[in-house]
């Protein structure tokens, strides 16, 4: 009977191990994408403000972005890698950056156009804008694109399945 207990009792620690394990590589993708959506949302009320044209939004919706990324960047540096797997947080670190390059440059260039006077704004002007928001857009796109393929590979490496 103590050869078939001793077995059993390795195989459910190994197992119990395993959960635990993936559990917690769970909850540490969790709290990174918790900024994630944090910065998205405030990518959004800058779209939101930016498509409605309300100037007066515009200037706090940028800063509110950037202080969203910034915050989020200072997440990553506390919370550190993963049981000395850095994937997920290096690629973390590449799209929050990368949030930051495009509110930095394109998105910075796309509030100044639109906050030109009417009489100052012209054809132009207008084709330099939609240019800027397939810049971001692409942008946002390849950041994800990129993000999500590390999440993946450390999703099964820790056998876990992202939604």
């Amino acid at each position: 009977m103590k050869r078939l207990f001793f077995p059993f009792f390795i195989l459910t620690l190994v197992l119990a191990s395993c959960s635990s394990r993936s559990e917690q590589a769970a909850l540490y993708n969790d709290r990174i994408i918790d900024r994630q959506i944090d910065i998205v949302l405030a990518l959004n009320e800058l779209d939101s403000s930016l498509n409605d044209l309300e100037t007066d939004k515009i200037d706090d919706a940028y800063h509110i972005l950037r202080g969203k990324i910034k915050e989020g960047i200072r997440t990553l540096d506390s919370i550190g890698d993963f049981k000395g797997d850095a994937v997920l947080l290096q690629a973390s670190k590449t799209l929050f950056t990368g949030y930051d390059e495009l509110a930095a440059g394109p998105y910075h260039e796309l509030i100044t156009l639109l906050q030109l006077p009417d009489s100052a704004y012209g054809a132009d002007q207008q084709m330099q804008s939609f240019e800027l928001e397939d810049q971001i857009g692409k942008g946002i796109e390849s950041l994800h694109m990129a993000f999500e393929k590390q999440q993946r590979s450390f999703g099964e490496r820790y056998n876990v399945v992202f939604e």
